[in-house]
């Protein structure tokens, strides 16, 4: 079993800890958070700011970001550097074997990844998710609970797609677009726009 270090102490933290937990290949050694102010160890898990996190380096064997936040996220990542990332796969997801989780990635409960499916670094498909055939999905999006992606699907860097929300086939998803919780989305999306509605319409700022 190899040691992991979570980032991120908030409520996606809470639910990544225990995906890794019951995935039964990694050991929680530590998690690293500005709410913490100085270095703790309780039992066989240190708790320690994030500022700090250079020093605990040498001290794991893959780093995992619980961070609910995509483009916090992706920062993190950015700070972190070239370190080896932990891929989470909750054991009741189904993955094909033909898809592609990259690292830092979390699949959770009773998600469906599809064939020739592409899951980017630092993406969350969360709880019972669906991810088509032949999707592609950037580093550090987010497809949130009961999301329908249908076949062919491809999602830039940063996007969030809300709860219950389809994506139609073939559609693409500009980069750090917003997709509201419940909306169908028949046509492309615009970078750094918000899409509501049924069908999915743009928000006017």
């Amino acid at each position: 079993m190899k040691n992991v270090i979570i980032v991120g102490a908030g409520g996606h933290s809470k639910v990544a800890q225990e995906c890794i937990q019951q995935q039964g290949e990694h050991k929680i050694v530590g998690i690293l958070d500005n709410k913490f102010t100085a270095y703790e160890k309780i039992g066989e898990q240190f708790y320690a700011p994030f500022t700090d996190f250079e020093q605990f380096k040498n001290e794991t064997d893959y780093w995992f970001i619980a961070i609910g936040d995509n483009k916090v996220r992706a920062k993190v990542a950015e700070q972190l550097g070239d370190v080896a990332y932990a891929t989470i796969i909750h054991p009741t997801a189904i993955v094909s074997r033909t898809a592609t989780i990259e690292p830092g990635s979390i699949i959770m409960p009773v998600t469906v990844v599809q064939p020739d499916a592409i899951i980017g670094r630092h993406t969350i498909i969360n709880t019972g998710a669906i991810i088509e055939h032949d999707v592609i999905i950037a580093e550090s999006a987010h497809i949130s609970p009961r999301a329908t992606i249908t076949g062919g699907v491809k999602i830039g860097t940063c996007v969030h797609v809300g709860a219950a929300a389809v994506v139609n086939p073939q559609v693409q998803l500009g980069d750090y677009s917003i997709i509201g919780a419940g909306a169908v989305v028949t046509a492309n999306t615009e970078p750094h726009q918000t899409y509501v509605g049924i069908p999915a319409r743009k928000l006017e700022k």
